[in-house]
């Protein structure tokens, strides 16, 4: 844990979106909104920093709060927002990961892969979502938003398919946990040339080795020319930590996993409790 300075001036702020942003029921607080209006009106760049893909992002929610950038799918791609300019990618290849993509599918897995700024998901994928422990707005944003794909083998084999993330959601099992997650697990932690992470409600994602929201913040941060010490990041999960760990204030959710607010300089309120809105007021706002 660093030392934190609670006067320290913040220019750059990343927010997680699940479980930071947004509340228990998939929404933006009123009070976070104005909190971080007000942090821009101060200059401040307000980022989001999430696993989704730039199409997946809350952005109905986000009208009222200028956004110039935004790091997509646990860094594998930071994004301008307004024309969705791809700035920087840190991608895998497709064709490499065929054996997994495979492997999964055997697995009965559902699988989102982001590619391009869009998402992707196979087809037969669809009909685990029923049989799923996640919250009602997951769900829902399982089932829509994504191109539907009739083969996702197939697909890889005929197009130059560069991945940025691939996102694991796994079924429910008859003993009550997840249904061949450790399975899965196993497999991940044996490749070399992948980061794979817990990305919240259980599930697993993976981008390419040495890439996280920490990569897509170092990226900005020397873009536009603002010292990772005048930078803040806050979230709850595993996928986080990187980011909560190198910015120069690392906010930890209260409902964070206990190994993030480990990691973290401070612990703000819950999701529920507008944790966001707090931790702008305290370090931000004074």
């Amino acid at each position: 844990m660093k030392e934190t300075e609670k006067k320290r001036e913040v220019r750059l702020l990343a927010l997680d979106v699940d479980g930071t942003l947004f509340d228990s029921n998939g929404h933006v607080t009123e009070k976070t909104i104005q909190a971080l209006k007000s942090a821009r009106e101060k200059g401040v760049q307000v980022v989001l920093a999430s696993g989704r893909g730039y199409d997946w992002m809350p952005w109905d929610q986000l009208t009222e709060v200028e956004m110039d950038y935004v790091i997509t799918t646990n860094g594998g791609g930071v994004y301008r927002c307004g024309d969705g300019m791809c700035l920087h990618e840190e991608t895998m290849d497709g064709k490499e990961l065929l054996p997994l993509f495979q492997f999964l599918q055997e697995k009965e897995v559902y699988i989102t892969v982001f590619m391009d700024g869009a998402t992707y998901t196979p087809r037969q994928c669809f009909s685990y979502v029923e049989n799923m422990d996640v919250p009602e707005y997951v769900a829902q944003s399982l089932k829509d938003g994504k191109k539907e794909l009739k083969d996702l083998e197939e697909y890889i084999r005929t197009h130059e398919a560069k991945i940025q993330k691939v996102t694991l959601n796994f079924q429910k099992a008859p003993d009550g946990g997840y249904l061949n997650r450790e399975k899965v697990k196993e497999y991940l932690e044996a490749l070399t040339d992948i980061h794979a992470v817990d990305g919240g409600f259980a599930n697993l994602e993976f981008t390419k080795a040495g890439v996280s929201k920490a990569t897509g913040i170092r990226f900005l941060s020397e873009m536009l020319q603002i010292p990772m010490e005048q930078t803040m990041a806050a979230g709850d999960s595993e996928n986080d930590i990187e980011m909560i760990c190198e910015a120069g204030i690392g906010i930890a959710m209260g409902n964070a996993l206990e190994q993030v607010k480990q990691a973290a300089d401070g612990i703000t309120e819950t999701n529920d409790e507008a944790g966001v809105a707090c931790a702008v007021e305290k370090y931000i706002l004074i």
